[in-house]
This record gives C-alpha cells, structure tokens and sequence, in this order.
C-alpha cells in the first residue's frame, strides 16, 4: 500500500491559483542529527537493513506541540512506532473555535506538504476569522485551490487510513475515519458550514487523547514523510488533554 502513494513533496510557490507540487524532499522530513544507533533486522523483503530509532518531536516545526513520537526506521519505512505526551501544556485554546482551528490544521498540513504558500493563506483566514472579520470570499478562493490540485490529492490518498473498527477501539470521532486527504476534505467542509452558519462538529472530551493513541497505528508501514504528513491531519490539540486529566 505504501510504495507509491508517499510523496516525498514540495510545492512550486508559483502564482497561488496554480501551484502544484513537485517531488523533492521537505527538509523537515529528514531525520535529527541526533538519530540514535542501528539495530539490524529483516524488513518486509527478507533483507536485513539498519533499524534506526528516531524521535519526531516535540519540538519540531508544525508539528503538535508536546507530543513525542518515537519510530523504529528501516530505511525511511516505520516498522513502529510509540506515541508520548511530553508537553499537554496550557488549557484548551480552541474551544469554541472549531472552524479557526480547522484552518490552522490545514495550514500545518500544507507546510508539511510543502505548499508553503496555501498554508499562509490558511494562516491569513485563521487569523481572520479569530479577530472576528469577514473571511467567506477569501476562505471559498482558498478551498477551490486545494480542492482542484490533483498532485496534493495523489500526496495525500491512501495514506494513514484509519478504519472504523480501529476508530472505534482508541475511541477517536468517526469523522477522522479515511485517509489523510478524507480528513482535510472534511476539515474544508466543517470551515464552509461555519461560515454558512451551521456550526461545526464538536467531539467528546476525549477525542485528543484519542488521536494521540491511534496514531503508532497509522504511522506503523508509513515512510517518514508520510508519518508527517499523518500527524498533521489528526493535528491533536495536547493542551486539551491537559485540561480535561
């Protein structure tokens, strides 16, 4: 499933309505300096490969904040993966801010993609909304750029697909159910319904947490671009966890 679906992605910043990714490395994919020593096991083709034991986190650019992500590496392909929460910080900044929220996942995502500047007008409509403007025009200029790059779509389908029986068993909201492009279609149709004036869904108390549990799981067979990427699109928000413990 993973060999031809990972991009290993940067995005042309040419003129906003029409930029597409190319295929080059994100440098924030490589990994630390501080990469500890290799181990030797088989990998899923019967060699024997290096196993590199690898941290992303917590402190990593557009990355969640406090949480750690520890990786077994063979090659650039996750053979697995723990998940700590080193940081759960101070208090639920987003609540009753869903649709900010939304828009400032989609800005880590598109940065992580590589598509530096949809990211930024993510960030300029984030901003926005948060200081109470008007955004509708702006925010329906941004959706029909993402939602017509057909190479950020080949990025981002068919990888960190979470099923409903493993939503279910770690508890996570069935609207993170699919892959990571399943999630940034839903986060631009929670935005457009709040500026519609329909609201955005609210989940339980627990959905953070959840995210962050279910997360080896769909990092695990991933290569590491790839884990980045699916980081971005479940984007737990580790302050909440703090308030609700």
């Amino acid at each position: 499933m993973v060999g031809d679906a990972g991009p290993r992605a940067r995005i042309r910043p040419d003129a906003l309505d029409d930029i597409e990714p190319d295929r080059t490395r994100r440098r924030g994919a490589e990994p630390p300096e501080d990469a500890g020593m290799a181990d030797r096991a088989d990998d899923r083709d019967g060699l024997r490969l290096d196993v590199l034991h690898v941290p992303l986190g917590p402190v990593l650019a557009d990355w969640p904040a406090g949480l750690r992500l520890d990786l077994a590496l063979q090659g650039d392909v996750v053979q697995s993966a723990e998940a700590v929460m080193v940081d759960t910080g101070g208090g639920p900044f987003w609540a009753g801010r869903e649709a900010a929220r939304r828009l400032d996942g989609a800005a880590r995502l598109l940065r992580v993609a590589g598509w530096d500047d949809a990211a930024r007008r993510a960030a300029v409509l984030r901003d926005g909304l948060l200081d109470g403007r008007e955004i509708g025009r702006g925010f329906e200029a941004f959706e029909r750029t993402v939602r017509r790059s057909r190479l950020l779509r080949w990025m981002t389908r068919g990888i960190g697909h979470l099923a409903p029986d493993a939503a279910d068993r770690h508890g996570v909201p069935a609207r993170y159910v699919g892959d990571v492009a399943d999630r940034l279609d839903g986060w631009l149709r929670d935005i457009r319904l709040a500026l519609d004036g329909g609201g955005t869904p609210v989940d339980g108390d627990d959905r953070d947490e959840a995210l962050v549990s279910v997360l080896p799981e769909l990092v695990t067979g991933a290569d590491l671009a790839q884990a980045r990427l699916i980081a971005a699109s479940l984007d737990p928000d580790l302050g909440a966890v703090t308030a609700d413990a």
